[in-house]
């Protein structure tokens, strides 16, 4: 299976590698976001590296120090220039980037580089472009333009598996208070509609901004069929079908790009159907986003609070050295740490065994060198017989760091009494006991929790909501006496009212699930393992995953999941014919890395570490207002369960804690958003030549090309 972290790392480094100047160098420009967009993909040393295997020593210039392979710099800062030197030119299509870039061509003392080739990371719209053409034409620069390209490749990359927009903003802007008036609570206003067009409406490739979820599409090399959820109305209580919305807006972006590019997608190697894009919103599962989640990952993000960064979750904790004394320390866990990458989704009593076995095989593997060390038994051993490693430096940082952290994810665990709150947790989500009994006497399970001075208002907040998110129907008289007992302040009162802004509807009805009918249930039930579910405090199913099942499986219910236009069957089996073909070509649009190599170029040991073929098409699943840990962890669950490509991404990722207090600030005011590509001012040192008034109003050189010449005008660069 490919992930679409390496998918988009190979266009980078296919972009990179496509420009082949005279001198060789690699100096890349890139703006705030883009670069973000760069860093999510991939670490800079890579491009480096791959660069290298592009140079000889003969290619050195005078202008670049020799121990430079690679320049990457941001447009927005003061750079140095290298006239000598062709540049290439990663943007964000917006009035900002492209001012720059024209300054850049158009200083007194002459131009940056001696060529942009320039690649923007989704579609210009038509009065940006306009613009941008004519500060090209005004300050007589057009001719350094040698290549413009739309990527469309606006979306961030957090594994693998995941992708992300990485805007907060969107949950308030879809599920706040603005969204749900006009005295019609089963209506969504314009308002809403307008943060839909934000996220998804883009009218074609040339005119406008395309979004995420078409970037991620095109990037795949996808124009998959679309299901989405299209919730029970419910009296009392908000819907405001946004999957609904948002599908339609994405289908009219993918029916305008393949009109646009009729080679698009390109076919598979061996051939199978397109996949499916699910649609969903947050509403689809209220209690994911409250229940303590106890595998290693989503423990780290809610007990210990790490940063989601685009570079992975940054943790920063305090270590004891070998002379006593104690350091700060904090680590970025991402794909490059193996150790992190082999047990983020472990619950967290396996984590602890798979790291000592892990240390343990390290050992083994390196007894030359580190002498005569037995095997340990526990993380209080590894911490000792770590300080004995001093050779093996970034494993022994990369093993004490997750020790450290397993432990700290244990003493919360502990701290907070989450053996106790977890089964409760557990007994309301799942609506019954670990013994399978229906759960009597949930308001007094909860009082002594919400009277204890050590649960916090945050446990408190999210256990009352649990309760309210999984009640059939709400005595006011418990609520009140559950809110008694928890004492809370007015923020998380404030978040507890904002529930019902999600639409929460009150009901355990199994058509949550996407399933046809009670009869399918209890036969998916009868067919379950018990020994799948081997923690007590980790029964919890994300509707998500049963979703993504009901699909694959046939029995999703078309009512409540349906597919926005009629498609034939989904046929998962693929031809025998196929089955000893080599690797499916990496469905990346306008590229030549992903052709197959011929059978006489591929050594064996290469033939054996190609991925094999996926036993049916790609699902892709896009949930608006936030994903939480859990349904990540669901998606690699899937991928490998169907042995399909499962992508899960959505406008952020979700802790608990941010959640809660995203929806205590459902029914204020929004603040206005802050541009990742600072505002533009033009500069006096990168600043067109003056020109008299009378030069000014002359005609310039090279016409402005009108909208209609746009597609003349991309095809010539």
């Amino acid at each position: 299976m490919i992930g679409v972290d390496e998918i988009l790392k190979r266009r980078f480094l296919e972009l990179i590698k496509s420009v082949q100047p005279a001198g060789r160098w690699k100096l890349v420009v890139v703006d705030s976001l883009s670069l973000k967009i760069l860093n999510s993909a991939c670490d800079l040393y890579v491009i480096d590296d791959i660069c290298l295997t592009m140079t000889t020593d003969n290619d050195v210039t005078d202008c670049i120090p020799s121990s430079c392979l690679l320049v990457v710099e941001n447009i927005e800062k003061s750079r140095t220039p290298y006239p000598s030197v062709e540049a290439v030119y990663i943007l964000t299509p917006c009035v900002e980037s492209c001012s720059r870039l024209v300054d850049d061509f158009s200083r007194k003392d002459g131009p940056m580089y001696a060529a942009a080739h320039v690649h923007f990371i989704n579609a210009l719209d038509n009065v940006v472009f306009d613009d941008f053409t004519r500060k090209l034409n005004a300050a007589n620069a057009s001719k350094y333009i040698q290549g413009l390209k739309e990527m469309y490749i606006d979306f961030l990359v957090r594994e693998p598996n995941v992708y992300s927009l990485d805007d907060e903003r969107k949950f308030l802007s879809l599920f706040g208070s603005d969204s749900a008036k006009g005295g019609n609570r089963t209506s969504i206003t314009s308002s809403s509609d307008s943060e839909l067009d934000d996220m998804a409406k883009q009218a074609s490739h040339y005119h406008r901004t395309s979004n995420a979820i078409l970037c991620l599409c095109v990037t795949l090399g996808e124009n998959p069929q679309i299901r989405y959820h299209r919730p029970l109305d419910v009296q009392g209580t908000i819907n405001r079908n946004i999957p609904w919305h948002l599908a339609k807006l994405v289908q009219a972006e993918l029916d305008n790009f393949c009109k646009v590019n009729p080679d698009f997608p390109p076919p598979r190697d061996p051939p199978l159907p397109p996949g499916t894009l699910i649609i969903l919103d947050r509403t689809i599962d209220p209690i994911a986003p409250f229940l303590h989640e106890f595998t290693y990952q989503a423990m780290l993000a809610d007990l210990l609070a790490a940063e989601e960064t685009s570079g992975g979750l940054k943790y920063g904790y305090e270590y004891t050295q070998e002379d006593g004394t104690s350091k700060d320390h904090e680590i970025t866990l991402n794909e490059q740490d193996t150790v992190y990458t082999s047990i983020r989704h472990m619950h967290i009593a396996s984590t602890t065994e798979q790291l000592i076995d892990d240390f343990n095989a390290f050992v083994d593997e390196n007894k030359g060198s580190a002498g005569n060390q037995s095997s340990v038994r526990s993380l209080n051993d590894m911490k000792q017989m770590i300080a004995n490693l001093p050779q093996f430096q970034e494993m022994k940082t990369k093993f004490s760091a997750h020790m450290t952290i397993a432990s700290d994810c244990m003493s919360e665990f502990t701290k907070q009494n989450l053996e106790t709150i977890g089964l409760v947790e557990q007994n309301m989500a799942c609506g019954e006991t670990p013994d399978g009994h229906t759960p009597k006497h949930l308001v007094d399970e909860l009082v002594p929790i919400l009277d204890d001075p050590y649960t916090t208002q945050m446990i408190k907040t999210r256990l009352i909501m649990l309760w309210i998110a999984t009640s059939d129907k709400i005595d006011p008289d418990e609520l009140q006496l559950l809110m008694a007992h928890a004492r809370l302040d007015q923020e998380y009162k404030d978040a507890i009212d904002n529930l019902s802004l999600l639409g929460v509807q009150l009901s355990k009805s199994a058509n949550r699930t996407g399933q046809k009918s009670k009869k399918e249930k209890k036969k998916r039930e009868s067919l379950i393992n018990p020994n799948d579910v081997p923690f007590d405090l980790s029964r919890y199913v994300p509707v998500v995953k049963r979703v993504v099942e009901g699909h694959v499986n046939g029995t999703i219910d078309q009512s409540l999941f349906p597919l926005l236009r009629v498609a034939k069957p989904e046929n998962t089996k693929t031809d025998s014919s196929h089955s000893l073909k080599q690797v499916p070509q990496l469905r990346v649009y306008k590229t030549q890395w992903h052709k197959k190599s011929s059978g006489n170029n591929v050594s064996e040991g290469t033939r054996r570490a190609l991925p094999k073929p996926p036993a049916g098409p790609p699902i892709i699943i896009f949930v608006a207002g936030g994903m939480t840990y859990s349904e990540i962890r669901s998606a690699y669950e899937l991928a490998e369960s169907f042995d399909r490509e499962v992508y899960i991404g959505s406008t952020h990722i979700i802790a608990p804690e941010k959640f809660v207090h995203a929806l205590a600030a459902l029914d204020k005011p929004i603040l206005p958003a802050k541009s990742v590509v600072p505002s533009y001012s033009a500069s006096s040192l990168s600043a067109p030549p003056r020109t008299s008034s009378s030069s000014t109003s002359s005609t310039p050189s090279t016409p402005i090309p009108s909208s209609s010449s746009r597609g003349k005008l991309l095809k010539k660069w």
